[in-house]
């Protein structure tokens, strides 16, 4: 092994891709970089969309909340309960999740994330 061994980061077979995701309901949501909202994905509509082996990891689509112009980047939970991981892989995405506002739900309360605050809590992996 080499000093200039890229370190590839390992992820869980059930994110990746649309289809694992859709076959093991996984829970997906979208999180805004500009406004903080977190949003339900719809798996069949992703799948429709991008295709069963495409990949949510490193994706990004602008805001779906009415007047804001930002982008979002997917997390995905397991099962309910379970905490949620963030869906970035590239460093220069990851960077910017310090610059976030917390997550909230559409009626402007935080989200209720009992067991992931170490997962969504922007800065942290």
């Amino acid at each position: 092994m080499t000093d200039t061994a890229r370190i590839i980061a390992l992820w869980p077979r059930w994110t990746l891709s649309v289809g694992v995701m859709q076959r093991l309901l996984i829970q997906v949501r979208t999180q805004c970089r500009r406004c903080g909202a977190l949003m339900r994905a719809d798996l069949d509509d992703l799948v429709a969309r991008y295709g069963a082996s495409a990949s949510l990891i490193d994706r990004q689509e602008r805001c779906r909340m009415v007047a804001c112009d930002g982008a979002t980047f997917y997390v995905a939970a397991r099962r309910h309960g379970e905490p949620w991981r963030i869906l970035l892989d590239d460093g220069a995405l990851r960077d910017g999740l310090s610059l976030c506002p917390p997550a909230h739900l559409a009626h402007g309360r935080p989200a209720p994330f009992a067991n992931a605050a170490d997962l969504l809590v922007p800065g942290r992996r």
